[in-house]
């Protein structure tokens, strides 16, 4: 059994990686340190941006990916480079058919299933590994106001 409370950050100037319980709790605590890490490069609609696209992921990773098993981690790391942030997330789930899901609309009478497009919105571009339990969004700087 792992730790449930476990919330472990590694960071430099140009990258944060955490390492987490599977909770919704702290999706706050990396929205927090993600704007630490952005605030001194991006405008205020450009932190959002990424902090919408952050928010889907990690809560898609949470409630999808572990079905809220907080024993199981997840790995987040934010890569900020000269042009672009590089966002990825990582869950201990069975993965999914990310790309037969990409194509589905959102059913407005729903009050969920809006993450991927709102990542494909909000990102540049966004893709999965082969299993579809790693999650890799990049935003271009210079894409978002």
């Amino acid at each position: 059994m792992q730790d449930k409370n476990k919330f472990e950050i590694s960071k430099s100037e140009k990258q944060l990686s955490i390492s987490f319980s599977s909770s919704m709790d702290n999706i706050d605590r990396i929205d927090k340190e993600t704007r630490k890490l952005l605030e001194k490069e991006l405008s205020d609609s450009q932190i959002f941006a990424v902090s919408l696209s952050m928010r889907e992921g990690l809560t898609n990773a949470i409630k999808h990916g572990h079905r809220s098993d907080s024993d199981k981690i997840i790995q987040y790391t934010l890569t900020s480079k000269e042009d672009k942030l590089i966002i990825e997330i990582e869950d201990q789930g069975e993965g999914f058919d990310w790309r037969k899901n990409r194509k589905k609309k959102p059913n407005p009478e729903l009050d969920h299933g809006r993450g991927l497009t709102i990542i494909s919105e909000y990102c540049s571009e966004y893709s999965y590994n082969e299993k579809g339990n790693k999650l890799k969004m990049t935003i271009h700087k210079s894409a978002t106001k």
